[in-house]
């Protein structure tokens, strides 16, 4: 972390952040490297083989993508798009490889304590809308896509999207929308931070903060929106 770093919320459209602590903590908790370490594309699997992760620095296609191949249960996979915060990957990881510290709650229930809140939309019992409203948790069920799915856009452009399958285990789940609703701010360089999101943002001078343990569940106070 340098001088020129700073603090930054809503995190939801901080940027991406460093993908290295995503796969450090995988590489931490005996996952192994599926192709030579440095190279454009990182694969990693699981110590008992049932779930892979690949980050893929390609534009035409999700960065982040995990697949999950129990021995008994259905099969089950989570995307999430280059400028999803690596903050919020990395929930998802932590609660993989200690699903034991993330309460199996409702997702739902996460994001309503933290002041999300339903949207004027289709369906609104199955989403859940950031208090700044550029950030939506939908639960879609119908015949093209059955699962989980979040998004941030800032005046219609989109910055990231995820996609967590009808099948993900519940504590990665549970986590991610922990995290993605967690009011405190995130580390990022300022050019690192999307254009677009620079109106919705406030920052300060950072100050170093663990990122190996599993986020806390945000007390029931909306996030921070100040423009």
């Amino acid at each position: 972390m340098t001088e020129h770093t700073v603090l930054v919320a809503p995190r939801h459209i901080a940027g991406a952040g460093e993908a290295s602590i995503v796969t450090t903590h995988l590489r931490q908790h005996h996952w192994r490297d599926l192709l030579e370490p440095g190279g454009l594309r990182t694969y990693l699997e699981s110590p008992d083989t049932t779930i892979r992760l690949c980050l893929e620095p390609n534009p035409e296609r999700p960065w982040w993508t995990v697949v999950g191949t129990p021995p008994s249960g259905e099969l089950w996979h989570a995307t999430f798009e280059a400028r999803t915060p690596a903050e919020m990957v990395l929930a998802f990881a932590q609660a993989l490889t200690h699903p034991d510290r993330v309460p199996g709650e409702d997702p739902f229930n996460v994001l309503t304590d933290a002041g999300w809140t339903r949207p004027y939309a289709r369906n609104p019992y199955y989403k859940r809308q950031s208090p700044d409203q550029l950030a939506l948790w939908d639960l879609r069920r119908d015949d093209e896509v059955t699962g989980w799915y979040a998004r941030c856009r800032v005046y219609g452009e989109p910055l990231w999207s995820a996609v967590l399958s009808a099948h993900t285990p519940r504590p990665a789940v549970t986590a991610f929308a922990t995290a993605l609703a967690d009011p405190s701010p995130l580390p990022r360089s300022p050019d690192a931070i999307p254009t677009a999101a620079h109106k919705f943002l406030t920052h300060r001078t950072a100050v170093p903060r663990p990122t190996t343990e599993l986020p806390v569940r945000p007390h029931p106070t909306p996030a921070v929106r100040i423009r």
